[in-house]
């Protein structure tokens, strides 16, 4: 650190002093930068702090009297004071350092019986059922709990919410028309299935849904998956349409059910395991497909059906005698236009409704143009006619086994993917809009949610639907308040349905494909690609394994893929967890990771490390062979060249800090003595742990080396004392910190000076003695209060 850093550092310490009583004192070390340059000490504020501090310690014998304040038992704050240079140079204060003082190790509450552990849950969960009992002493508030929509209808301010929702579900309205009659086509479905879809499930999740600007409906992503899964099941899905449609309503119902049964027992957080990289990965993989498979839309030409790039490419290639140039063109003005106007959109915040209606507004150019000039008669391919009407029940549709082609278990596939994307796609903007409006989303609830909407729309013909980023996006930017923008949207849709399907039979699929293109080009993120290599190497392989396989394998084995590949991250990061090697840094009670800081001082004949993980049966045996290894390195001299896998440069300075004249390398040690294991991360133990800790404090005792362990959590220790082995390593090495740890092996060591023959590995350890105690005096001539978070890293 620049001299002018510290200057401050110490200037600050100087002109107020806030010491809590009974808190130990530490001198701020700085972190090292990645290029491990050296920090250059300041001799003159050091020197001021240390002439401060020393008057402080002069006085400790004076009475300074126990202050203790009538604070509020719940609270139970330690009674500090503020002391001015001039107060604390006057004033006795008696300063807890560790020259003097140990922490033991509390001794564990002792186990709750079962019956009482039961007696206890019986009774917060009456209290529970008497809380909402007491909360919701009103019908609707009873309703509440079943309908969310009840909640926030309650306080809804119709004078100045009702129009802004009015706008914000119209908006999306002309936007969802367009897109959901596109999606339909992608998922290999009649166009109306898109409205369908678009029209009972919105007004299903917008009772029963807790995000009030999610808009819920068709998207390209579940389209594309429900489109590959029944292709692979049904041979032509073309010849046998009505089996087809049968199978994607079946889906949608069982997806409806999978989300309820998932809300229900709260497993909302299965979806963790997919990693953002492999999220990021397969999202873009499958926007290549998704785009891919629209292009023969846009060249007018009939590309076999494919749901991987290496085979669409082929097939597009063997059809391009078939290429109709006026199609082409029509449809990339399309897309021209469609992407122009989201750039307006995006670019100029005043122009933003521009975003929104594009859709809608390169529809109604193209149907006009159809008409206008009877293109559907030169070669450009429309719609065709589109049943008017509300969407017919369809419960008589529902067994999955009515179906002759379908075997028990086919569907299971694809509803167990499309129900986990679904879910990942919506949580993750429902959450970022619920934080932003500052209401709370319970993601159980939102299981029920998406589980009804899918399960309501499988009752009129709707395939499986969930959130859409785009229009959740728009939703929010026209200033959506609550669920009555989707209740319009529905509404809007309703209404085409009903009188303006005759309208869009003139539409051409060439714009149906260009919508569907203009979407999809939003999803591909490769800037995402870039950085995931410039910080993380190992996301970048994953994200790129990813990528590449949903492209050249298909989506169902490229989502196989990513949930294996994050399945093998969780089991990698858990079995070979991180465990430094610790030294002291100088001046100072802390102990870091020596790779971190190099300058951090070793002590002979002890090896210290740290387990950064809970210990169970996948990663025990890693941690044996680490510790192992660091022991073998420190009796070979070498726990410098092996410590965290790497062999860190070891920078000493010790003109800058006297504190460095003690031993840093472990050169002349016969033997290790202790092994101190720091577990302070360490929050689970279970008896695999609890056999390997024993087995290395039997094998250590054999060779004469006392296993040490700092600061086990209330859970481990708890572990520890029932199996026996606490009393077996002995409470006296059972630490509260490291330095605790240190300091007391040092001290046995020193009792064993005089009987050791050995003048070299004697004088090491006086040296390492006398070297902690000059430490620690010269760490009162810098001292910074410990801000609570503890001394340990």
């Amino acid at each position: 650190m620049p001299s002018s850093n510290k200057k401050v550092v110490h200037s600050s310490v100087i002109e107020s002093f806030d010491l809590p009583l009974g808190v130990e004192l530490q001198r701020r070390s700085v972190l090292p930068s990645p290029t491990r340059s050296q920090a250059e000490g300041s001799k003159p504020a050091a020197e001021k702090s240390a002439s401060l501090v020393s008057a402080l310690s002069r006085s400790r014998k004076s009475s300074f009297g126990a202050r203790k304040k009538n604070n509020d038992s719940s609270s139970r704050k330690m009674p500090s004071l503020t002391l001015t240079p001039n107060d604390a140079l006057s004033s006795s204060v008696h300063l807890d350092t560790l020259l003097d003082t140990m922490h033991p190790v509390p001794h564990p509450i002792p186990p709750v019986p079962v019956q009482t552990q039961i007696q206890r849950i019986t009774i917060r969960l009456v209290g529970g059922f008497r809380e909402k009992m007491r909360k919701h002493n009103s019908c609707l508030g009873w309703a509440s709990i079943f309908l969310p929509a009840m909640a926030w209808l309650q306080t809804y301010d119709f004078r100045n919410s009702l129009f802004a929702d009015a706008v914000a579900g119209l908006t999306v309205g002309i936007m969802v028309v367009p897109q959901s009659m596109s999606y339909a086509k992608l998922a290999g479905l009649p166009v109306e299935y898109g409205l369908y879809s678009a029209f009972m499930p919105v007004f299903a999740y917008a009772a029963f849904g807790s995000s009030r600007q999610l808009a819920v409906g068709p998207v390209a992503l579940v389209s594309l998956m429900l489109s590959t899964s029944l292709g692979h099941i049904i041979p032509d899905p073309d010849e046998n349409k009505e089996v087809y449609v049968q199978l994607a309503i079946q889906v949608s119902m069982m997806v409806g059910f999978t989300y309820i049964v998932l809300g229900a027992l709260r497993l909302g957080f299965i979806t963790i395991f997919l990693s953002h990289a492999v999220i990021s990965g397969f999202t873009n993989g499958a926007a290549v497909i998704i785009g891919m498979s629209q292009v023969k839309y846009i060249l007018g030409a009939p590309v076999e059906r494919s749901d991987v790039l290496h085979e669409v490419v082929e097939n597009i290639v063997h059809v391009m005698d078939k290429f109709n140039w006026k199609t082409f063109v029509f449809g990339s003005s399309c897309i021209f236009l469609l992407l122009l106007m989201k750039h307006i959109g995006k670019t100029y915040p005043r122009y933003s409704f521009i975003r929104a209606v594009g859709p809608l507004a390169v529809t109604a150019l193209s149907i006009i143009l159809t008409v206008a000039f009877k293109l559907d008669k030169k070669g450009i391919d429309v719609v065709g006619e589109i049943p008017s009407g509300l969407p017919e029940i369809s419960f008589s549709q529902w067994n999955p086994l009515g179906a002759s082609m379908v075997k028990a278990g086919d569907l299971i596939s694809p509803v167990l993917s499309i129900s986990i994307i679904g879910f990942m796609e919506s949580i993750a903007i429902a959450k970022q809009l619920a934080v932003k409006h500052q209401y709370e989303l319970d993601s159980s609830q939102e299981l029920l949610g998406l589980g009804m909407a899918n399960l309501i729309g499988a009752m009129f013909s709707s395939y499986p639907v969930t959130g859409s980023f785009s229009r959740t996006a728009v939703n929010n930017d026209t200033g959506a308040k609550s669920g009555i923008s989707a209740l319009v949207t529905a509404l809007l849709v309703g209404a085409v349905l009903l009188f303006l399907t005759p309208v869009f039979s003139k539409m051409p699929t060439a714009t149906l494909g260009s919508i569907v293109i203009s979407g999809v080009l939003g999803l591909i993120d490769l800037e995402e690609g870039r950085f995931l290599f410039k910080v993380h190497k190992l996301d970048f392989v994953v994200w790129l394994v990813s990528f590449i396989g949903t492209m050249f394998l298909g989506v169902e084995i490229g989502l196989g893929i990513a949930v294996g590949l994050s399945l093998l991250l969780v089991l990698y990061e858990s079995a070979y967890p991180h465990l430094p090697v610790l030294g002291r840094l100088p001046g100072t009670n802390v102990y870091r990771n020596i790779k971190q800081y190099p300058n951090a001082i070793l002590y002979p004949g002890i090896v210290i490390c740290r387990i950064d993980a809970p210990i169970y049966f996948a990663n025990t045996q890693n941690i044996r062979e680490k510790i192992d290894k660091y022991e073998l390195a420190a009796a070979r001299n070498a726990i410098n060249m092996v410590a965290n896998e790497d062999t860190p440069e070891r920078v000493e300075d010790t003109e800058n800090d006297a504190s460095f004249e003690m031993l840093t390398s472990l050169t002349n040690i016969r033997e290790i003595r202790y092994i101190v294991v720091d577990m302070s991360p360490v929050s689970h133990i279970d008896t695999a742990g609890i056999h390997l800790l024993e087995e290395m404090w039997k094998e250590y005792n054999k060779r004469k080396i006392q296993l040490c362990l700092c600061n086990p959590e209330i859970f481990v220790m708890e572990k520890l004392w029932a199996s026996g082995l606490a009393g077996k390593i002995g409470v006296d090495y059972i630490y509260c910190n490291t330095h605790d740890a240190v300091k007391s092996c040092l001290s046995k060591m020193e009792q064993r000076t005089s009987s050791i023959s050995d003048q070299e590995e004697k004088a090491d350890i006086e040296r390492s003695l006398s070297s902690l105690k000059h430490n620690e005096s010269a760490m009162e001539g810098s001292v910074l209060i410990a801000n609570g978070d503890g001394l340990e890293d």
